[in-house]
């Protein structure tokens, strides 16, 4: 079974994997790697995903892109008149990717590495694995996109000792990543980033530009006129220095002065993490740029004054985050050529406990248990006593984020210890952090009697019936009604051919019918289409010998050479070897 890449964009995704000493990108049917990451409702069709619904939306029709930019939130929103979440939109695109996969990998996936901004809160990455289950992916490892780029790098530049910083501008979020490179090690030592400062912000300002030489206020407008702004905006960016007859004729200098608000808030980003990282602009060797966004001249212009020196373009930006997961595949499957590459990360979020100075304050302090960039594996011990006299407990709460009052940042669990009732501060407990390589938190308490109290956070799954819920739901929305209807007919046309027949010959169709239904209920829409394939194949052959009077037992001429594959009906019984 084959384990894949998939770079989940704001704008377009790509699943790409390791064979034959290079990284291949899945393509659709047109040729191209880029699957929009767009859902839209189609009357009479349902719910579509990708090229085609990105052309139905930018047509004026029921769509939503940019959803990713919410992931980790309860923001809905609606096609077809029902309401999707920002992980259920990611799990169709995901699907679909996962069907595009298993078109070059009948056997099925065996994993999926996904890729995440780097400043993806523990929410946003939960919900990111919440979506590759609901797709039917098992995903044992998210790395950073930035991390990625820089294993791409790595790859088409070799060895040697490098400083690099990743600068990843895509459509809905902007990482920042300060990569050391030396022997077989791509280290990360430090992550910045804003998870609202991407491409879709540079049309907002383009339209809010546009709308003020009109004397119009943008946010007044109704979400339809938005829409078609914001389509316009992005055509006039991407026609950037061509003559046409738009009605807002974009020149660099214009778009230069309109994108300022976005450079300060890069620039900012910048001294952030050359601060964390220890560095100095000189002290870097490159500025890799990846991310579709990251194609815009003036984003280019802008680096090079801030920086002082040409950033290095990886070929076509679009590509190199997936490219770089999929390098990443031919590590975790243990490559020959690649196995001894070691890819580290840090923490991109301090984690930390809420702690009083006093008794009867209100809001809570939050102590740094692991501070952020640090390096995973990490862990740290700290001892704290208790504040109140004779308390018999002591309940200890996790949280995530830089603010100083605990309340302000996201909170992730907690943990309850007893301890002996004495004077305050005279009994204490010892609390244990251990974030690994894959987002996992451990927290152990420790009291004074060496009794044990922990608690395990992970970025959550779903449950068994939660689970099976959504990819029931996401199967039938991605298998088109058009579909459904012809496979129903495929069934009554088998299933006539039954009624009329007896023997060897019916004993056949029986076969064929338990080996069509094990495929439409698979749950895997390859092997749907597949079983739908051969069914019709199948009845055209039989068909074919009606018409030519031809014997039709199955000793006679004709010729069947159904290939039951293993597949397996709902209580998990192999259907393989169904029939003669």
């Amino acid at each position: 079974m084959a384990v894949i890449g998939i770079d989940l964009g704001t704008t377009n995704s790509l699943a790409a994997y390791w064979a034959d000493g290079r990284v291949h990108f899945v393509c659709d049917e047109t040729g191209s790697p880029l699957v929009p990451s767009t859902a839209a409702y189609i009357p009479g069709k349902g719910i579509a995903v990708g090229r085609k619904a990105r052309e139905h939306f930018l047509a004026g029709g029921e769509g939503v892109s940019s959803f990713k930019r919410f992931m980790g939130t309860k923001k809905e929103y609606t096609l077809g008149g029902k309401t999707y979440t920002p992980m259920e939109l990611s799990a169709m695109v995901l699907h679909k990717l996962k069907e595009q996969a298993e078109g070059i990998f009948p056997e099925g996936i065996e994993e999926a590495v996904i890729t995440v901004p780097a400043y993806f809160n523990d929410k946003q990455r939960s919900d990111t694995k919440k979506a590759a289950q609901i797709a039917g992916l098992k995903v044992e490892r998210l790395i950073n996109e930035p991390s990625a780029a820089a294993l791409a790098y790595r790859m088409q530049y070799g060895s040697g000792d490098k400083s690099l910083l990743v600068f990843d501008f895509g459509g809905g979020t902007l990482d920042l990543s300060c990569v050391e490179c030396f022997d077989n090690v791509i280290e990360i030592t430090a992550v910045a980033g804003d998870n609202y400062l991407g491409g879709d912000d540079i049309d907002r300002l383009i339209a809010e530009y546009g709308c003020a030489q009109r004397g119009l206020d943008y946010s007044r407008l109704g979400l339809g006129e938005q829409t078609e702004l914001l389509k316009r905006a992005e055509e006039a960016k991407c026609r950037l220095g061509e003559p046409g007859e738009g009605e807002l004729s974009l020149t660099e200098d214009l778009l230069f002065e309109i994108c300022m608000p976005l450079f300060a808030r890069m620039k900012e980003l910048f001294l952030h993490i050359l601060e964390d990282a220890g560095l100095r602009v000189s002290d870097l060797d490159d500025l890799i740029m990846v991310g579709g966004s990251s194609r815009l001249s003036v984003v280019k212009r802008f680096l090079t004054e801030l920086l002082g020196k040409e950033p290095v373009v990886l070929g076509d930006t679009d590509l190199v985050v997936a490219q770089g997961a999929g390098i990443y595949t031919g590590i975790r499957k243990r490559d020959a050529g690649i196995r001894d590459i070691l890819l580290t990360d840090v923490c991109p979020f301090t984690l930390g406990v809420e702690t009083f100075r006093r008794q009867g304050e209100k809001k809570g302090y939050l102590l740094p248990m692991i501070e952020r960039n640090s390096t995973l594996p990490a862990s740290r011990r700290e001892r704290l006593v208790t504040l109140n006299d004779y308390q018999t407990a002591v309940t200890v709460k996790i949280y995530q984020g830089e603010e100083y009052f605990s309340r302000d940042n996201i909170y992730l669990g907690e943990v309850t210890a007893q301890v002996a009732p004495k004077k305050a501060g005279k009994e204490w407990i010892d609390v244990y952090f251990t974030y690994d390589i894959n987002g996992i938190l451990h927290v152990e308490i420790v009291n004074s009697k060496n009794e044990h109290n922990q608690i395990l956070l992970a970025n959550q799954t779903l449950g068994g019936a939660e689970l099976e819920r959504y990819k029931r739901e996401i199967e039938v929305l991605m298998t088109p009604p058009l579909e459904q209807e012809e496979n129903q007919k495929l069934l009554e046309r088998a299933s006539a051919y039954y009624e009329q027949s007896t023997g060897a010959r019916r004993e056949r169709l029986g076969a064929l019918i338990q080996w069509f239904l094990a495929g439409m209920n698979s749950g895997r829409l390859y092997r749907v289409r597949k079983a739908a394939a051969e069914m019709e194949r199948q009845l055209k052959s039989l068909e074919e010998a009606d018409r030519q009077r031809e014997d039709l037992l199955f000793d006679g001429d004709l010729k069947w050479d159904l290939d039951l594959e293993d597949l397996e009906d709902d209580d998990g019984k192999d259907l393989g070897n169904t029939g003669d």
